[in-house]
């Protein structure tokens, strides 16, 4: 049977959000909440609960099931958290947990992929065959599609575009790596250079965005300041776009993408950043840079919600024998 609904939940660093999606895409009603610093049981409680409210005066048979997006490497096929940076999720047992309390079928997946294929379905990237989408936020991820299918390598735990090496021995990443390109573009990553400089006068623009506190400075003040046309924090983001775009010469020159799509909350509120990285392509890249179009996500934080419903879809029209 063709269900009508599915939930998708997106968790990250900072929030986690959950949506009642149709087929269609339309999110029929969400909620969101900061993600718990308790610790792995608090952050399923929490998932937990958002999705009990969704679920409130629905049918089970409505339901095809729940997708879940972590920011971690997903084991796909066993359905287990392998390493996870930014939350201590690695070796809980994600999916067993909430299934037992839901009492429906649970997909988990890494966010990015989910992300990518949101935007694929019901996004920027709708038509577009082989592209690879890049996640700025509290971490950097991403996802790749290849021949209209989202790549995750042999077990699920490729696509960690975040954690490609972009400079030896450079700053640490949260991963405990040294040069990834988180560790330059990450949320963390920005705010730090945005400190730094609202230590000097020249930065005063980016400390008034942040209210004057260096301890409450976040890349968001970098970013507002920027956009506002300060010239320090546009200094500190046109250097991300081209760290970005250098980055992205290297895909471009393996994977050949008809299109790259920049998300995430960073990404999508700074497009200069986003049209620097795509001059370095430009620049930078073989021939592949006379196919590639680098453009801003359009789900913005609904992403991750859209890919993990159209993952529960997927999952649950396969187990049917049903084709979309």
């Amino acid at each position: 049977m063709r269900t009508s609904y599915a939930v998708g939940v997106d968790v990250g660093g900072t929030r986690i959000a959950a949506g009642l999606v149709e087929r269609k895409g339309r999110i029929v009603k969400d909620n969101r909440t900061l993600t718990p610093k308790a610790g792995p049981f608090a952050v399923v409680d929490a998932i937990i609960e958002l999705v009990d409210e969704l679920l409130v005066g629905l049918h089970p048979s409505e339901l095809s099931g729940i997708g879940i997006g972590l920011p971690a490497q997903i084991d796909f096929l066993r359905q287990t958290v392998e390493f996870c940076t930014n939350l201590p999720l690695a070796g809980v047992d994600i999916r067993a947990l909430v299934m037992s309390r839901v009492r429906h079928e649970v997909t988990i997946d890494n966010d990015g992929n989910l992300a990518a294929i949101g935007e694929f379905r019901y996004g920027a990237a709708k038509g577009a065959r082989d592209f690879l989408m890049i996640t700025l936020g509290t971490g950097v991820g991403g996802g790749m599609f290849v021949n209209g299918q989202p790549y995750r390598g042999s077990r699920g735990l490729g696509g960690e575009i975040g954690h490609m090496v972009v400079q030896l021995d450079g700053p640490s990443c949260p991963c405990g790596g040294k040069g990834h390109i988180e560790s330059y573009l990450g949320r963390a990553a920005i705010a730090a250079k945005g400190r730094k400089a609202a230590e000097t006068y020249k930065g005063r623009a980016i400390l008034d965005e942040a209210g004057g506190s260096l301890d409450d400075l976040t890349a968001e003040a970098v970013i507002k300041a920027g956009l506002k046309g300060d010239e320090v924090a546009v200094h500190i983001l046109m250097d991300a776009g081209v760290i970005l775009g250098q980055a992205l010469v290297g895909f471009v020159n393996m994977l050949n993408p008809q299109l790259i799509v920049v998300g995430g909350g960073v990404g999508e509120s700074c497009g200069f950043m986003v049209e620097r990285a795509a001059e370095i392509i430009a620049e930078e890249a073989l021939a592949g840079r006379r196919d590639v179009r680098v453009i801003q996500a359009e789900l913005g934080n609904d992403a991750g919600i859209l890919g993990a419903a159209a993952l529960a879809f997927d999952e649950h029209d396969s187990r049917e024998g049903l084709h979309r």
